[in-house]
């Protein structure tokens, strides 16, 4: 089961999943970005459940796990991925559009996890999240998706060694990437009417959906992908002030854009439309096969033993 499947890595997700044998269950807002992701999942001879729902809704998720144990029998695989952007400095956006960045990109990641968990208990499964380089470091003019995704770390960490101390078979690990080549760089809402600068470059979706695969076929807790994320989160960690330094040179280049955008109401609308990249420059890693080298990618119904060592 994939969240936020409708674009960026989450569309290239579904066809990653399936490419490596596993049936999939899409979760997103919007059912036109969830029907072409189920499309390329469907290209590759697999089963693919389309489930709209918002992962702010309990009851939904609830319902659509039930629906994915129904039809394909288990759930093996969580993929949580559903996020929520604004841009703006801190004074700039409002309680309301600041809280809502926070429930859908954590606690959102929270609903998913709570309706999932007693299925990946029964199959001893697997949570292979979308992190971010900025749940470890800061990330100026995006403050509530930075706090959003410093407090899913936290609360995923400790979920593994709970399920750890209690056995449970289930294990837990978190794929944080830099900058990806995402439709967020047009669709993010905005606190200012005006739209980040786009970084000229991103990573393709398909990296980080490959080492999502490899994460779930053999988890550890977490795996920076990119050397230049890597990079970057050492710069942050052991080179103060000279990042502070870095971070700020990045406030004034997102706040340098001059696109339209749209207004926060954005928020509370579907997004994805079924697009993966963003209009960047997309590249490959020559980190990511690196860190992810060795690591299994088969998880088809030859391969779901992988999921059991």
């Amino acid at each position: 089961m994939i969240t936020g499947a409708s674009s960026g890595v989450g569309f290239a997700a579904a066809r990653e999943f399936a490419r490596a044998g596993a049936d999939v269950a899409l979760v997103a807002r919007g059912r036109e970005g969830l029907e072409r992701a189920a499309a390329t999942a469907r290209e590759c001879g697999r089963h693919a459940l389309v489930l709209p729902a918002d992962v702010t809704d309990q009851g939904a998720l609830d319902a659509a796990v039930a629906r994915t144990e129904a039809e394909l029998g288990k759930l093996d695989v969580l993929v949580p991925n559903a996020a929520a952007t604004i841009f703006g400095r801190f004074e700039d956006v409002g309680k309301a559009e600041f809280d809502r960045v926070v429930e859908a990109t954590f606690l959102g990641a929270v609903n998913t996890v709570r309706a999932a968990l007693p299925a990946l208990q029964r199959t001893r499964g697997v949570i292979a999240a979308t992190g971010s380089l900025n749940a470890m470091v800061p990330l100026p003019t995006w403050s509530s998706y930075a706090a959003a995704k410093f407090a899913e770390r936290g609360f995923l960490h400790t979920l593994r060694l709970e399920q750890q101390a209690e056995a449970t078979g289930v294990r837990v690990g978190i794929v944080h990437p830099g900058a990806i080549d995402t439709p967020v760089w047009e669709t993010t809402a905005t606190a200012t009417g005006v739209l980040p600068r786009r970084p000229p470059e991103g990573y393709r979706p398909r990296v980080v959906a490959r080492a999502l695969v490899a994460m779930a076929a053999d988890p550890r807790p977490e795996v920076t992908i990119g050397g230049e994320a890597v990079v970057l989160g050492a710069l942050w960690t052991h080179l103060r002030p000279a990042g502070d330094l870095f971070w700020r040179a990045v406030h004034h280049y997102y706040r340098s854009g001059h696109r339209e955008g749209s207004e926060a109401g954005a928020l509370w609308e579907a997004a994805g439309r079924g697009s993966e990249t963003g209009g960047l420059i997309g590249r490959p890693s020559l980190w990511a096969p690196i860190r992810m080298a060795a690591r299994p990618a088969r998880l088809g119904r030859a391969g779901l033993g992988l999921l059991r060592k």
